[in-house]
């Protein structure tokens, strides 16, 4: 059993007893997690206690300015599985505007990212979400600056953000959530560094990886060509790279990819 640390997150201070005693409950559970089996058999009991037919786990390193930039694993609770099969091969994990947010920041609520969307890729992957009826939603997340991993918990719907006290219980429960991810994932430490360009960069080089000009790449994220060849020059310096191909070569060798694997 593990040993429970101060809360990194005070406990919401306006719940019922009821709530309360529901969310210690939750708490406690997380705690005693050890396996993925375990893992997954504590996601399922949760969903069965809130309003939303599909859930997710995301877990990935941070950036230095606290974005996704890498995922390693997702845990698919009940989403669909062929959108998931889906989202994976179209790599919309680069251009999803919730996993593009600062975290670690509070509830984010799909709407408000989803209506600021800019580029043909995002706008793109919100309508194929909403076509098939999850087009609203919420995701909590929570960061380990020490293990630089960032633990992401995802449901669809719109009765969960109407709820203030459930949101509270759910982003008070995420800093434990990403304990017992950590535990089961059992990933090695890196340090930020090891993630040296900006979620913008980041979009870049993965579309420069996949041998797109610069004028696709500006296409593809709606930004201008010169835009794109202003981060394109940063990618190359900040890799420390004597040209595209070269940065291309050294990003890979680093890892800079958003493939990961899903249960």
């Amino acid at each position: 059993m593990h040993s429970k640390l101060p809360f990194a997150r005070p406990l919401p201070g306006n719940l019922t007893p009821a709530s309360q005693k529901t969310l210690l409950e939750w708490i406690h559970s997380a705690g005693q997690i050890e396996t993925e089996s375990e893992f997954k058999l504590y996601l399922d009991h949760l969903q069965t206690q809130l309003p939303t037919k599909h859930m997710v786990i995301t877990l990935g390193r941070i950036n230095q300015h606290q974005q996704l930039q890498r995922v390693e694993k997702v845990v698919n609770v009940s989403f669909p599985p062929d959108w998931v099969e889906h989202y994976m091969s179209h790599n919309y994990i680069s251009c999803d505007p919730v996993l593009r947010s600062v975290m670690g920041q509070g509830p984010i609520h799909w709407a408000d990212k989803f209506a600021r969307a800019k580029g043909m890729q995002e706008k793109q992957f919100i309508q194929e979400l909403s076509s098939i009826g999850m087009g609203t939603g919420v995701s909590f997340s929570a960061l380990s600056e020490r293990q630089n991993l960032v633990c992401v918990l995802s449901v669809s719907g719109s009765e969960i953000g109407k709820d203030s006290q459930l949101t509270e219980m759910l982003n008070s429960l995420l800093l434990h959530l990403r304990q017992a991810a950590g535990r089961v994932a059992n990933l090695a430490p890196a340090a930020p560094a090891t993630m040296p360009l900006s979620q913008r960069e980041f979009d870049i080089f993965h579309w420069m990886s996949h041998g797109k000009t610069n004028w696709e790449i500006a296409t593809i994220l709606g930004i201008s060509e010169r835009t794109v060849k202003f981060h394109v020059a940063n990618i190359i310096r900040k890799l420390n790279a004597n040209n595209r191909t070269h940065a291309i070569v050294i990003g890979l060798q680093l890892g800079l990819t958003t493939v990961a694997g899903v249960t």
